[in-house]
């Protein structure tokens, strides 16, 4: 069975990013799509941490700039830096103008100071609620909004292009038991890709288990350019309690005087950096991990807090805490950093458009380059507030080309494989994020990322066509290894242990494409390299 949707633009997601930039294009035609019911799934309602913004008379733009440039290690595009701090006061405006009420005292803006900020400027919503509550705030105006089409439960599967290698939409299928049955065609001349990062395929992750990449693997099987993949940003203080995904303790209990410890009560990170506990997030997630790897326990000291304190700063943390029976006031609470935000993505420019025609991506399947190696805490929502923005205003600008419905061969576009057995699919799924988290974490080698590429095969040939999702996160796995390994320095959330140092001839960003890799794997250098060693 075929069903067909037509509009002006089509947006696969529905996150932050995805629900801005279709209420932004207003009164567009357009069609948003979403793997799961709408606001299900999506790392924008995790998201703990809230706005950054210049707000305070103590702040400025300027400021916000400057501590972003730094944090980035040399490699974020400074023009993308200053339209998200210049552009994050109107963000604000436009939040409070669809009812989101940030968290106040005394009639004024209550700011936390997350790591490596030089001043507090991040504002929350209900405490740790932020993503939850401004999602909330999107969905409940975009449907009061006539133009938006809502497809729920459809998994996209490719993107169509014709023979100018322009967009003409994505084909997809209905969920129903997980088998692939109803093809879906939505055709537009606009394709804007909103999926999320890719923390899933990381075995210690953030992110729910449904973020592993999709539009990575979707802009990168169209052909379309990625950049910075090899930068993956991993949370120093998530809850390791063996729940997956694991829960995120938010930077700000730390803003607010938490501190990092051992099993010896020693606080670790007054040796390293000189802001200590708020120190950047891969210093302070690369001392964590030093400290297991040579035996140690690690720990989030919350006993300065009243419990009833504690809940009304942060009431996920507290939930995510009692569920697990840790008294805040008594315990020490272990931690592991883990899988939490990607860099990396598909290359945008300025208005967010792709290397192909027609093809738009934000948020974070998308790479503008504001984050450099390096993301500073809470400048994610604001990103991807300000470029879903900015799509919008560029589509809406432009004449949209007639896209009445043209003769498709649908047998071309056929869905992905489909679960043959989701037992079998869930070994080698948990195999491949083990894979991830060993060879290609928190530190790498040219060693270690040799054998993920072994590992990689291995699982390919023992799961050949068992599953879509398996498929994917294998190619989004495959391009983080491989821009990984053709850094050979250290940058930033990037750690190489045979290239421990920051090189200048690598102080670019690298684009690649699936071409690249292809060629790469047909060499099969790699393993040769791990027979010999």
């Amino acid at each position: 069975m075929e069903s067909i949707y037509k509009s002006d633009v089509v947006i696969v997601g529905s996150g932050i990013s995805g629900l801005t930039v279709a209420i932004s294009l207003y009164p567009r035609k357009v069609t948003l799509v979403t793997k799961r019911k709408l606001g299900e799934m999506s790392s924008s309602a995790w998201a703990q941490g809230g706005i950054a913004a210049a707000v305070s008379e103590e702040d400025s733009p300027q400021k916000h700039f400057e501590d972003t440039i730094k944090v980035s290690a040399g490699l974020s595009d400074e023009n993308s830096v200053k339209e998200i701090t210049e552009k994050a006061v109107s963000v604000v405006n436009f939040l409070e103008k669809i009812g989101v009420i940030f968290d106040r005292e005394k009639g004024e803006l209550s700011l936390s100071k997350e790591a490596a900020h030089s001043q507090r400027r991040v504002l929350k919503v209900n405490g740790d609620q932020s993503g939850k509550f401004i999602v909330e705030k999107l969905i409940n105006y975009a449907k009061k909004l006539g133009h938006i089409t809502f497809v729920e439960n459809v998994s996209i599967d490719h993107i169509t292009k014709n023979n100018n290698n322009e967009c003409t939409g994505v084909i997809g299928h209905i969920h129903q038991d997980q088998i692939v049955d109803n093809i879906v065609f939505f055709q537009a001349p606009n394709v804007i890709l909103a999926t999320g990062g890719i923390g899933s395929v990381y075995a210690y992750t953030t992110n729910p288990r449904d973020v592993y990449g999709e539009g990575i693997s979707l802009a990168a099987t169209a052909g379309a350019d990625l950049v910075d993949l090899e930068f993956v940003q991993f949370h120093p203080t998530a809850l390791d309690i063996g729940v997956d995904p694991n829960p995120l303790l938010t930077e700000a209990i730390r803003g607010e005087g938490a501190t990092l410890v051992d099993e010896n009560n020693n606080s670790f990170m007054k040796k390293i950096h000189t802001l200590s506990d708020l120190a950047p997030r891969d210093i302070v997630s690369r001392a964590i991990h030093d400290l297991k790897m040579r035996g140690h326990s690690t720990f989030l000291d919350c006993r300065k807090f009243n419990s009833n304190t504690f809940k009304k700063l942060f009431p996920t943390a507290d939930k995510y805490l009692k569920n697990a029976n840790i008294n805040v006031e008594k315990e020490l609470i272990p931690i592991i950093p883990a899988a939490h935000y990607h860099m990396g993505g598909t290359k945008v420019n300025m208005d967010g458009m792709t290397s192909i025609n027609g093809l738009w991506a934000c948020g974070e399947t998308s790479s503008t380059g504001a984050h450099g190696a390096n993301r500073l805490a809470s400048n994610s929502l604001l990103e991807a507030f300000v470029y879903a923005i900015r799509i919008a205003r560029k589509i809406n600008s432009l004449t949209i080309k007639n896209s009445a419905i043209r003769s498709i061969n649908i047998k071309n576009y056929l869905p992905k494989e489909k679960t043959i057995s989701k037992v079998r699919a869930k070994k080698y799924i948990w195999q491949l994020r083990s894979t991830m988290n060993k060879f290609v974490g928190v530190e790498r080698s040219d060693k270690t990322l040799n054998n993920a590429f072994v590992e990689f095969d291995k699982i390919e040939r023992e799961a050949k066509n068992l599953s879509a999702k398996l498929k994917d996160m294998l190619l989004v796995s495959r391009l983080i290894t491989f821009a990984a390994k053709l850094r050979k320095e250290s940058r930033g959330t990037h750690y190489r242990t045979d290239f421990p140092k920051m090189n200048k001839n690598y102080n670019q960003r690298k684009v690649l494409n699936i071409n690249d890799l292809n060629s790469f794997l047909s060499e099969k250098e790699y393993d040769r390299k791990v027979v010999n060693e």
